[in-house]
């Protein structure tokens, strides 16, 4: 995104649609040679502005003027070791740039958190080390986040990356003890045998792609577009940045997401003792597999047997 649209038409419609915090992400955002002066617009507007990056572009003035600015960085780091994180990002030596830099930012203070995909690359042991350095650290957050069928990890050579279900189980016991009041470790769709599932945020959080669509949540979108889905893209999708003046009141018009789909909308939600207290799990997940939003999410569900991905038969003539 160019710097005057970003000051002249996407600043002034966040701020009529209520927007009060922004996330920057990408790609790397600090591959954007105007990104400090982004992060200028937005305080400036009065929002909270975070920073994902992979940490290893970031300069010593950068680093000062964003402490300056207040905004804060959230840190992919994959492993705790040149052999994982460096070879899963595509360069050994990243691993300790990304060190180095997470060390600055949390000196500068404006460290927020870690983001982790736990994947093959990596004993489960750098996991622990991961979160002890978090905690040296003086991080808020760990999230750790297995590799997907969309989005980031989709394709079939990332799959061949991704944690068996064991070893997931095995992550979670080594990061869970580092979790108290100073350090929150959230783990996202690891596997799951007894407790109902968290809610949707799609249309509480929503995403501006930088061809200027907006989306209620950028996975669903991302799910509509699988060859397998009963979705278009536009269920998800609000109108456009770059072509409409009026996000705040399409946003507005679309409502809850929960109140325009019934994310429990099959026999086993119906029958289920935990229904009450479910939120039905991820609909990008179950919009992914190929099924409407409203059947379960047999990933994580606990009371369905997981099922193995079909794809349908495609005819030809």
């Amino acid at each position: 995104m160019r710097l005057d649209a970003v000051r002249e038409r996407l600043i002034p419609q966040l701020a009529a649609a209520r927007v009060g915090r922004v996330t920057l992400t990408g790609g790397e955002p600090f591959m954007h040679a105007d990104l400090i002066q982004i992060v200028s617009e937005f305080r400036a507007a009065g929002m909270d502005v975070g920073v994902c990056t992979n940490a290893t572009m970031a300069t010593p003035h950068q680093i000062q003027r964003l402490a300056e600015l207040g905004a804060h960085m959230n840190v992919s780091l994959d492993g705790f070791s040149a052999d994982s994180h460096g070879v899963f990002r595509g360069r050994r030596e990243g691993f300790q740039e990304t060190i180095d830099n997470v060390a600055e930012f949390a000196k500068a203070g404006i460290l927020q958190g870690l983001l982790c995909t736990p994947n093959n690359l990596a004993e489960d042991e750098e996991y622990a080390q991961l979160c002890q350095f978090a905690k040296e650290q003086g991080a808020k957050y760990v999230l750790m986040n297995p590799l997907g069928q969309m989005g980031r990890g989709a394709s079939r050579a990332s799959q061949k990356l991704r944690r068996s279900d064991d070893h997931m189980r095995h992550i979670r016991d080594l990061a869970i003890p580092f979790a108290d009041d100073d350090l929150d470790v959230t783990l996202i769709r690891f596997p799951n045998e007894d407790k109902p599932l968290a809610g949707c945020e799609a249309g509480v959080i929503f995403y501006v792609f930088t061809d200027g669509g907006v989306a209620v949540c950028p996975y669903l979108v991302f799910a509509a577009r699988t060859r397998v889905s009963q979705h278009p893209d536009t269920d998800f999708l609000v109108g456009n940045v770059w072509l409409h003046d009026d996000l705040a009141d399409r946003l507005d018009a679309y409502g809850r997401f929960s109140d325009r789909w019934d994310l429990g909308a099959n026999p086993t939600c119906g029958a289920c003792s935990m229904s009450a207290d479910c939120g039905k799990g991820c609909p990008a997940a179950v919009v992914e597999s190929g099924q409407r939003i409203g059947a379960v999410d047999t990933e994580q569900c606990p009371v369905v047997p997981r099922q193995s991905r079909m794809l349908p038969l495609v005819g030809t003539s």
